[in-house]
């Protein structure tokens, strides 16, 4: 009879056993679903930004220059001024994350990074800017497509990221679609591109992807070695400092050049009004900084390479948007760079 009691208890002390290690892991398993679910979320909630800035951004850079603006450091200014947008959520994630363990990096060292990566940021964009003033906004987004090829080669020299056959054949497939724009005849809003300005646009344009694809290795080196949160508050804060640093270099920059001389003489020719002058630079810094967040998000949560996939994916609808909104002529030879740089 106690042998039969005590084989009877072992037997629903097991069972217990069981049940606790079943919900134990079912718990497990609801977590790692939940945190895949928020995970994917992100991702497509930095898509958006990066897309959708992406494209707002350069129509509203190529409607600028077109509507009778000249200065070339209001428009670089343009692209990073919205950065103090980002001061609420940075408060909202210090205040959230007050019990998170702090990031392995010293104030100075952080500081060298934004700085560093700023700078190499106003180049960058300098770069955009007098693409964009050469180039139709389809012309450019098509050449701006390097980017990822070039990314694909600084990725796997600062990122460790293998180069596949199928990346190879997208660096040549890229490079090959955004050279093959340039053997065409170009009409802007004042009347056909000459072949000059169009090389001059090619030129520094992939001068200017080249930057932006070793930007973002460089971007992701920092997280894997200096940046090491749990949270996306280091994405904020990076797109923020990013952002002020090259907001001063660029205001040095427009005081240092005497173009703050011609500011008014600029905004009073405007052809749409003053009033468009200024809601075509404001939406112009809101919808790069959603661009800067969203990039340096998949960045961080993704990859360099990834991101730069859903930037060469945004590059290709922009053509589309330039048609539309802008009246850019899409010809053959657009159309079939397009779908090469799709493909």
């Amino acid at each position: 009879m106690e042998e039969g009691a005590h084989e009877n208890l072992l037997h629903h002390l097991t069972y217990e056993e069981a049940e606790e290690t079943e919900s134990s892991e079912n718990a497990k398993n609801s977590s790692f679903q939940s945190s895949k679910f928020i995970l994917w979320l992100q991702i497509f909630i930095f898509t958006f930004f990066t897309i959708g800035g992406q494209a707002a951004g350069t129509l509203l850079g190529r409607v600028y220059y077109e509507q009778g603006g000249k200065i070339r450091w209001i428009a670089t200014l343009a692209q990073t001024a919205g950065f103090p947008i980002l001061l609420p959520f940075i408060f909202y994630s210090e205040t959230k994350n007050q019990n998170e363990q702090p990031v392995n990096a010293s104030v100075f060292v952080g500081a060298s990074v934004y700085i560093f990566l700023g700078l190499f940021q106003v180049v960058n964009s300098m770069s955009f800017t007098v693409g964009v003033q050469y180039l139709p906004a389809s012309t450019y987004s098509l050449i701006s497509g390097t980017q990822l090829a070039f990314n694909a080669i600084t990725s796997f020299f600062l990122n460790g990221h293998k180069v596949t056959a199928i990346i190879l054949n997208s660096v040549v497939v890229l490079s090959f679609s955004s050279s093959a724009v340039i053997f065409q005849n170009e009409t802007g809003d004042s009347g056909e591109i000459s072949q000059k300005s169009l090389l001059i646009g090619f030129a520094v344009t992939t001068f200017g992807s080249l930057g932006y694809a070793l930007q973002f290795s460089l971007t992701e080196l920092a997280f894997q070695k200096v940046f090491k949160s749990s949270t996306l508050k280091e994405v904020t804060k990076m797109s923020f400092f990013i952002g002020f640093f090259v907001t001063i270099a660029s205001l040095i920059g427009l005081f240092a050049s005497g173009n703050w001389n011609d500011l008014e003489k600029e905004i009073g020719e405007y052809r749409r009004g003053k009033s468009s002058y200024f809601i075509n630079l404001i939406c112009t810094a809101i919808s790069w900084q959603l661009y800067a967040v969203g990039s340096v998000g998949l960045v961080y949560k993704a990859s360099a390479l990834f991101s730069n996939v859903i930037i060469n994916l945004g590059s290709s609808i922009v053509p589309i948007f330039a048609m539309l909104f802008l009246k850019d002529r899409m010809n053959g030879l657009k159309v079939f760079s397009l779908l090469l740089g799709l493909c």
